[in-house]
C-alpha cells in the first residue's frame, strides 16, 4: 500500500480563475440555459459593469472569450452591443471534423460511427413510435421519391436520416449524429458531383428509397431489431459505394 500523502508538506499551486473568466462563465451559463434568447442583446456595458463589479477591460476580455466561442456577436458603434448566438450544431460539427482529421479518422470511421448511432436511434424509434412519427416518416419518404432530380432526392434522403434520429428523442444521440452527419452529407454530395446523372447514381437513389420504405415498415411493426440491422447495413453499403467514387478517405478534404 502506498504511503498516505502528507498534506502538510510541500506546496501545490492552485490557479485562481481570472475575473474575466468568471464573468464569461456566468454569461455563458445564462446563454446556454436560455435565459437570454437568440438574437437578443446582452445588457448594456454600464449595466454589466455594475452587475459584476469589474473594470471595463475585464468585461471586454470576458466578451472576447464568448465571442471566440461563437456565443455572442459583438457589434461596434452607437447601435452596437453583444448579440446572443446559442450553441450551434454546425460549428460543433465543423470542429469535430477538424478533430477527426487531426486524429487520422477516415471516411470509413465516420460511417461506422453513424451506423452505430443511427441504428440505435431507429431501434428506439421502432419501440416507441407514435402515429404522428409514422406520418412524418411517410411524408419524408414521399418527398424524396417525388424529387425531380438527383440533387433534390439526395437532400431529401439525407433529411430522412436526420429525421429518424430526431424522432428517437435522445438528445445526446441527436447531438452526436449532427457531428458526423455533416461529414456524411458532404461526402454524399461530393459523390453526386463526381458521378453526375449516371446509371449507377440512379440505381443508388432507387435502392435508398426502397430501403427507407423497408425501414418504415419495420418501425410501423415495432420490429426494433430488424430496423437496426437494416439501417446499419444501409449505412455501411453507402460508405462502400462512396469510397468507390471519391478519391479521398480524409475527412478534412470533404469540408467546404
Amino acid at each position: 500500500m502506498s504511503p498516505a500523502k502528507d498534506l502538510h508538506s510541500g506546496s501545490e499551486q492552485v490557479r485562481v480563475p481570472k475575473a474575466a473568466e468568471l464573468v464569461a462563465a456566468r454569461l455563458r451559463k445564462n446563454i446556454i440555459r436560455g435565459e437570454v434568447r437568440e438574437g437578443d442583446f446582452l445588457p448594456p456595458e454600464a449595466t454589466l459593469l455594475s452587475r459584476f463589479g469589474v473594470s471595463r477591460p475585464t468585461l471586454r476580455e470576458a466578451l472576447r472569450v464568448l465571442e471566440a466561442e461563437n456565443l455572442i456577436e459583438v457589434r461596434r458603434g452607437s447601435r452596437g452591443g453583444a448579440r446572443v448566438k446559442p450553441p450551434d450544431g454546425e460549428m460543433a460539427a465543423r470542429y469535430t471534423a477538424f478533430l477527426l482529421e487531426y486524429r487520422s479518422a477516415t471516411l470509413s470511421d465516420v460511417f461506422e460511427a453513424a451506423a452505430t448511432i443511427e441504428s440505435a436511434c431507429v431501434s428506439s424509434l421502432a419501440r416507441r413510435r407514435t402515429p404522428e412519427d409514422l406520418i412524418r416518416l411517410k411524408e419524408a419518404i414521399d418527398s424524396e421519391e417525388a424529387a425531380d432530380d438527383l440533387a433534390d432526392s439526395l437532400r431529401a434522403q439525407n433529411q430522412f436520416h436526420t429525421l429518424v434520429v430526431q424522432l428517437s428523442g435522445n438528445v445526446t444521440l441527436i447531438a452526436l449524429s449532427e457531428m458526423v452527419r455533416r461529414v456524411i452529407d458532404t461526402a454524399t454530395r461530393r459523390g453526386l458531383e463526381r458521378e453526375g446523372q449516371s446509371i449507377r447514381q440512379l440505381q443508388a437513389r432507387h435502392k435508398s428509397d426502397q430501403t427507407h420504405r423497408m425501414l418504415l415498415d419495420y418501425i410501423t411493426d415495432s420490429d426494433a431489431e430488424a430496423a437496426a440491422r437494416l439501417w446499419a447495413r444501409h449505412l455501411r453499403e453507402t460508405s462502400k459505394y462512396l469510397r468507390s467514387i471519391l478519391d479521398t478517405e480524409d475527412v478534412l478534404d470533404l469540408l467546404d
